[in-house]
């Protein structure tokens, strides 16, 4: 299936991680989403990603895969609608404006677009209300997918 996601990603404990070139940052303690597209087929289609999301060892090779990765941190849930068109910009502005949700650095996990970030922290919401929401932003491009990962961290 081809379509845009957005992953919510649950950190335990404050960490310390390294983005690659973008360098090291702290994550607090909380909830992060990340958006992004997948218009291919195989590992580039939406299971592809997701599955690849939800597994902790990994090659990294994006910026939320070193979130991803990180044993404090763990995949949640996603969110996802079927599309033929790269929707996560849109769909990434609407949660940063709606949500007040904001890059954990600049341009992380956006650097093929001119989005100011796509791996976003999102403050003082609780995961069933940040699902519901980020749902009803969806919804707006048609009829959303909720999938519930719950990955448990080693």
């Amino acid at each position: 299936m081809k379509g845009t996601y957005t992953v919510v990603i649950l950190c335990n404990h404050t960490v310390n991680i390294k983005f690659g070139r973008l360098g090291r940052s702290t994550v607090p303690r909380g909830l992060y989403v990340y958006s992004g597209s997948a218009l291919g087929k195989g590992a580039m289609s939406l299971e592809g990603r997701l599955r690849r999301h939800s597994c902790r060892h990994k090659k990294r090779k994006w910026h939320v895969d070193y979130m991803t990765s990180n044993q404090n941190c763990t995949v949640r849930a996603a969110v996802c609608v079927e599309s033929i068109r790269r929707l996560e910009c849109d769909i990434n502005s609407m949660i940063s404006d709606e949500l007040n949700a904001h890059p954990l650095l600049p341009r992380i996990g956006a650097s093929d677009c001119t989005c100011r970030g796509h791996l976003m922290r999102v403050k003082a919401m609780q995961e069933i209300a940040l699902l519901q929401h980020i749902r009803a932003i969806y919804s707006r491009f048609g009829p959303p997918v909720c999938l519930s990962i719950g990955r448990k961290p080693r």
